[in-house]
This record gives structure tokens, C-alpha cells and sequence, in this order.
């Protein structure tokens, strides 16, 4: 009988040792070194019953599988056994495992973890001595500029490469190309937004006069033959070039007037038309190229008459 007295108890110093690791390398383990109970309500026990009633409150949480402890076990490797299911149980069940000061009566306590990808990107923890990163939107092919109103020099990336940097306080002006996007990094603040596109000019040329049989070119010549209409987001950036025997006159920022400037006299007009059919057709063409993103519209223009 001492024998197995001496066995059971070294069960129950093995599983409390197994329990106390398990604590300790569980995150949050907690260990209140109170007095268990008051002297004077101790109950005599049995070693074995009182480890069963412990473990018996870890597995009534549901959180680990159910692992019976029989105290009245004589087989040594069966019982090693089942002790070992029940510490890797412990192990692997999710939260932390506390030892509390009543009765060592131990309880899960459910802690949901934050994963790393679920944070915010945008949220930067505020220090007083940084200022928050402030962005503005930019416009493909054109100039922008662009001013760091912060105390850290403001680094403007499009599609991977460095367009600019800006020193604090100060400002930048810069040509920016075809990027979709960019970002702006500040210390360890950073936020990519989208570019505004720009748009491709678009041409319109509207005919002001008769065409045709019956049309006499020095009426034609007379007044305006031509309107030419540019619509584009920045004009400031085309160059306009027309080709042809026009005259040209510009009304407006983006308005034209085309003269036809073509035959000066009757005997031009007689030797320009001999062995030709009738009505005769001159035209002119306009070309609109965007300076930045090299983008060109070419449009043309014509007439037709008949008599000088």
C-alpha cells in the first residue's frame, strides 16, 4: 500500500507541474499566490479526488476535449497516458488558462486576438511631434504643384520611382505623366490616391459660307470661311498649327477664324481652273498637339466653287 500511496502522489505532483508550465507559456497566464483556503476551513481530502475535482472544472468549460481522469486507475501507463491528452489539450485550447485563489479552480477566459491585416492602414499613432501626412490631387500631363506644410521632408512616388521631394514648409512644382496613381510618404505616414486623367483635346471645324456649284470664290475669300473650336481641360498646353492657303485670326483662347487666302485675280483664277471640272475644291487642315502628353488631333476643312 505505501508503494502506491507513493505512486499516486507522484501523479499529482507530475500533473501540477504539467499545469503550472502549461500556465506559464500561455499568453496572459496569471498566478494569484493567495491562500487557497483559510486554515480553518480546511476539509481533509484525498489527494486524488482534489486533482479531480480540479481537473474536472478545466473540462466542464467545454474549451478542451473531455479526458477522463478515473482516480481509481492502477494501470501507471495508462494514467501517464491520459495526463499527457489532457496537458496537450490544454496546451492548444485558445485564451488563457488562470489559476484563481478559490480552490485553484480553473477557468478559460475567450480573448479575441486583432490580426495584423485587420488594423486600419490609414491609422497612425498620433505624436505631437509629427504632423499628419496631407495629400492633394494631382492631374496626368500636366504641371502641379505641390506644398509640404509639415516638419518632414514629403517624398511623392508614382509607380514605384520618385517624382519629387519636398522639404518641409516649402512647395515644388513638377510635370507629372501618365501615372494612375501616387503616393505620398512622410516619415512612416503614407497614403496612394488615384490621378485626375486628362482628357485628349477634341477639334471642331464649321464651315461658314456656301459650297458648291454656283459659288463664287472671291465671295468666299471675302469673310470668314472657317471656325475652328478647341475644347481641352488645359489649352495653355497645345501648340495649333494650320496648313493650307488660309488666313488665320484667333478671337478667343481656344476660337479660331480661317480666311481662305487662295487665288488673287481673275487670270489666277482662269489658269488655276483650266482643264479642270467644276466645282473646284480647296481645303486646309488644323493640327492640335498637347505639348506634355503628346497627344494629336488633325482636322481639315474645304470648300468648293464654281465662278471666280
Amino acid at each position: 500500500m505505501a508503494a502506491k500511496s507513493k505512486d499516486v502522489k507522484f501523479i499529482i505532483y507530475q500533473v501540477l507541474y504539467i499545469f503550472v508550465v502549461c500556465v506559464v507559456a500561455l499568453k496572459g497566464a496569471n498566478l494569484d499566490l493567495v491562500e487557497v483556503l483559510s486554515k480553518d476551513k480546511v476539509v481533509e481530502k484525498s489527494y486524488a479526488d482534489s486533482l479531480k475535482k480540479y481537473i474536472d472544472s478545466i473540462l466542464a468549460l467545454g474549451l478542451v476535449p473531455r479526458i477522463e481522469i478515473d482516480t481509481t486507475i492502477k494501470d501507471m501507463a495508462e494514467l501517464q497516458k491520459r495526463l499527457e491528452m489532457l496537458r496537450n489539450a490544454i496546451v492548444l485550447a485558445p485564451g488563457q488558462v488562470v489559476v484563481s485563489s478559490n480552490y485553484l479552480e480553473g477557468y478559460v477566459k475567450k480573448e479575441e486576438v486583432k490580426k495584423e491585416e485587420e488594423k486600419n492602414p490609414e491609422e497612425v499613432v498620433k505624436d505631437p511631434n509629427v504632423t499628419p501626412l496631407v495629400v492633394q490631387q494631382l492631374i496626368q500631363y500636366r504641371s502641379n504643384t505641390v506644398k509640404n506644410g509639415g516638419n518632414m521632408p514629403l517624398e511623392i512616388y508614382g509607380d514605384g520611382s520618385l517624382i519629387e521631394t519636398v522639404p518641409p514648409g516649402s512647395s515644388r512644382t513638377f510635370t507629372l505623366m501618365g501615372q494612375s496613381s501616387v503616393t505620398f510618404k512622410s516619415g512612416a505616414q503614407s497614403k496612394t490616391i488615384s490621378t485626375i486623367p486628362n482628357k485628349t483635346q477634341s477639334v471642331n471645324v464649321t464651315r461658314l459660307v456656301s459650297s458648291g456649284d454656283g459659288v463664287s470664290l472671291r465671295q468666299v475669300q471675302s469673310v470668314t470661311t472657317w471656325r475652328v473650336v478647341v475644347d481641352d481641360d488645359f489649352p495653355d498646353q497645345l501648340e495649333v498649327k494650320f496648313a493650307g492657303p488660309v488666313t488665320v485670326t484667333q478671337p478667343g483662347p481656344t476660337t479660331w477664324d480661317v480666311k481662305l487666302n487662295f487665288l488673287q485675280s481673275k487670270s489666277q483664277f482662269d489658269t488655276y481652273t483650266e482643264g479642270k471640272d467644276s466645282p473646284y475644291t480647296i481645303s486646309f487642315t488644323v493640327t492640335v498637339t498637347d505639348k506634355i502628353s503628346k497627344k494629336v488631333v488633325s482636322r481639315q476643312g474645304n470648300v468648293s466653287f464654281s465662278d471666280w
